[in-house]
């Protein structure tokens, strides 16, 4: 989980902890397609990438990177040798996790909300010359069908609240053959106090809003999709909070 505070003058980034009661899906999904599409992408790329950041900004970043990092060090466990296995990455941003996964030798599946993220995600897969590796396109997490070895989806489910969490987990669950990497924004005291200060700054300042789910509901959602879970990891740099998590899928 991740987010800024407001500062008097600062164009900084505020995202808004948020239960997501009444949540509109459809709209929902459209708001976050629209901010990631448009001034969200100039902001995420400059965090995903090494332009100069604000001290916030900064901490965001090293949380992000220590958490792809932790995951590539799992894939690298669980697939010593994956030369011809195939990978979803769902919610791929400018691609990051896709091209790590592509060194390796994976056949990458890239997928966004944003068609801006997949775009960047396809030209920094052709700058890296690992265009033959990482195919990219734009598409609604439950409209990306298939079947992999290994799914992926970083910072994607923490938009989504506990009333369609549990849907989304069973849908990535479904496209994995065996392993399912993600991240979510796990329920605390102090996060939820945050959720309700908040809820007093203009809605004009929040871009997203962040859905805290708490553990025993990731549990349930993995068993009830045939998997359990292998291994997590709390990741928490500043303002760079989210729960990373490996699972896999229970014996036939």
């Amino acid at each position: 989980m991740f987010y800024d505070v407001i500062w008097s003058g600062a164009p900084v980034l505020w995202i808004r902890i948020n239960k997501g009661i009444g949540l509109d899906t459809t709209q929902h999904k459209a708001r976050l397609r629209h901010y990631f599409d448009g001034v969200g992408f100039a902001r995420w790329s400059a965090i995903y990438g090494d332009a100069e950041l604000s001290a916030v900004r900064k901490t965001i970043r090293a949380g992000h990177n220590v958490m792809l990092g932790t995951a590539e060090a799992w894939v690298a466990e669980s697939f010593p040798q994956p030369a011809g296995a195939t990978a979803l990455d769902a919610g791929c941003g400018t691609g990051l996790f896709s091209l790590a996964l592509a060194r390796r030798g994976f056949q990458v599946s890239a997928a966004d909300l944003a068609p801006q993220m997949a775009s960047a995600t396809a030209a920094n897969a052709a700058a890296a010359g690992l265009s033959d590796r990482v195919s990219a396109w734009a598409a609604d997490l439950e409209e990306v069908h298939g079947s992999y070895n290994l799914v992926s989806c970083f910072d994607v489910l923490i938009h989504y609240p506990s009333e369609t969490f549990s849907g989304m987990l069973a849908h990535l669950a479904s496209l994995s053959q065996g392993t399912l990497i993600f991240t979510y924004a796990p329920y605390s005291a102090f996060l939820a106090t945050m959720h309700r200060i908040g809820a007093f700054f203009p809605r004009s300042q929040r871009r997203t809003d962040i859905k805290m789910i708490r553990d025993t509901q990731v549990r349930q959602a993995l068993e009830a999709s045939g998997m359990r879970l292998r291994r997590a990891k709390r990741v928490g740099k500043g303002f760079y909070h989210v729960m990373l998590v490996e699972a896999v899928r229970f014996p036939s």
